[in-house]
């Protein structure tokens, strides 16, 4: 169903175009829905697995070793990291600019301390402006699978593709506690329906968050406990 489901929505689209440019008066799928699909679960890789998998293809290959640090770190897809320029890199902002992006909107993507520290242990050729440079053809690399592959395994992580670099990097950001609205902007999905894939990581660490909100409430409480010398009992403030 979802080989079907991909052909069907892709012929969707063509006919839609053919549509707009008056070629055709009707829609002849407009009222045809798309095959029922069993949801599958998601195998993600943790925390160590990635760190591991990045060490292993950076024996390989420095430069693809990179790029899978900063796929892992900043979601961007295998095309949007590949394609991707200098002039779109802000190492002082900690900030990278997509325009070449699958929903064909600019995304802004923040950089953590990993992923900068990656872009900085990129070799630069002062006359080539992709990111991504391949010594051996003197051109931006067109396809990094070969020394992907041969990381992950010497990684053990044969079932790793380069877009569960993707869901690795979404599903930290929900167990450490980020929105799912702020995750669906960060990823670029268009609907917040595909980011809910992630919904069921974020429950099993609810008590963590009740704990941490509880600690800095105590924090704040003793704060003004300190600087206004005042105690609070029983839920009613007096001065003391």
């Amino acid at each position: 169903p979802a080989t079907v489901n991909r052909g069907l929505a892709v012929l969707k689209n063509m006919l839609t175009y053919a549509i707009e440019k008056g070629l055709l008066d009707g829609h002849p799928l407009l009222k045809f829905r798309s095959l029922p699909e069993a949801p599958k679960a998601l195998k993600l890789m943790t925390l160590e697995e990635e760190r591991h998998l990045v060490e292993c293809v950076r024996k390989v290959d420095d430069v693809i070793g990179s790029y899978v640090a900063i796929l892992g770190e900043t979601r961007m897809r295998m095309s949007e990291g590949i394609n991707l320029k200098w002039q779109n890199v802000d190492l002082v902002k900690r900030m990278v600019s997509l325009d070449r992006t699958k929903s064909g909107k600019v995304r802004n993507i923040p950089l953590s301390r990993f992923a900068v520290e990656a872009f900085i242990s990129i070799p630069r050729a002062s006359w080539c402006p992709w990111v991504f440079f391949n010594s051996a053809s003197k051109s931006r690399w067109k396809d990094p699978r070969g020394p992907f592959e041969k990381g992950r395994l010497k990684a053990g992580l044969e079932w790793v593709g380069f877009h569960d670099l993707r869901h690795f990097r979404a599903s930290q950001w929900v167990m450490n506690g980020m929105d799912l609205r702020t995750v669906q902007e960060l990823l670029g999905h268009s609907t917040l329906i595909v980011t809910q894939r992630y919904a069921h990581l974020a429950p099993a660490h609810a008590s963590d968050h009740v704990d941490r909100i509880a600690a800095r409430e105590e924090a704040k409480l003793e704060t003004l406990k300190q600087t206004h010398g005042r105690k609070v009992d029983g839920g009613k403030t007096r001065v003391v």
